[in-house]
């Protein structure tokens, strides 16, 4: 919030409190919004330790924000495998944040369905607090300077052509309008709904 922003809730507040009400939080920006910088994070690494969450600098980052018992999550990880694998080469990177708490569990899980991107525990106050994580799973799409580009609910098919065509776009620094951006992304999921209404 800045100073005018303060002074200015400083004395709503006053005028609120006389009237029996209360609040100024609400005129601050949500978190993890899209155009804001991706918040700093604390997570759990491989080996247990605590460290400040560090995003390769310039990339492109699809960050998925997932948990173990959440069956859309489960299902979209293999595609998010592939694309990982299809872009080892591209300006583009794949992260996991896990909210999940037993660190021996997530490490038997990847090892087991064979997912190699990037994944790191977090826990679900950090993520619901900083992320605004409000259902599963989140995806937040960075460029290279670490400005969310979209906030991404639900699972997709990381397999689209329509998405990898988007995501290398933006690598390659295209501009591109958030609503641009997820209007692809709906797209997917609208797809992949009706593929299996199919018979």
């Amino acid at each position: 919030m800045t100073a005018w922003q303060r002074i200015f809730c400083r004395g709503l507040g006053f005028i609120l409190l006389g009237l029996g009400l209360s609040g100024c939080e609400r005129m601050q920006a949500p978190q993890a919004a899209v155009g804001q910088f991706f918040p700093e994070l604390r997570v759990h690494l491989e080996d247990g330790r605590e460290a400040p969450l560090e995003l390769p600098d310039s990339r492109l980052r699809v960050v998925n924000i997932w948990a173990i018992w959440c069956p859309p999550c489960r299902e979209e990880m293999p595609s998010l495998q592939r694309l990982a694998d299809s872009t080892a080469n591209e300006n583009l990177q794949v992260i996991g944040l896990a909210v999940e708490e037993d660190g021996y569990l997530l490490a038997e899980y990847l090892r087991k369905y064979r997912i190699r991107f990037p994944v790191v525990r977090i826990n679900r106050e950090q993520a619901e607090s900083r992320l605004a994580l409000r259902a599963y799973p989140l995806t937040l799409l960075t460029d290279p300077h670490g400005r969310i580009l979209a906030r991404l609910t639900g699972a997709f098919d990381w397999d689209d052509p329509a998405i990898k065509n988007l995501l290398l776009r933006l690598a390659q620094k295209q501009d591109m309008t958030p609503s641009d951006i997820e209007a692809v992304f709906r797209a997917n999921q609208k797809a992949v709904a009706e593929r299996r209404q199919q018979p």
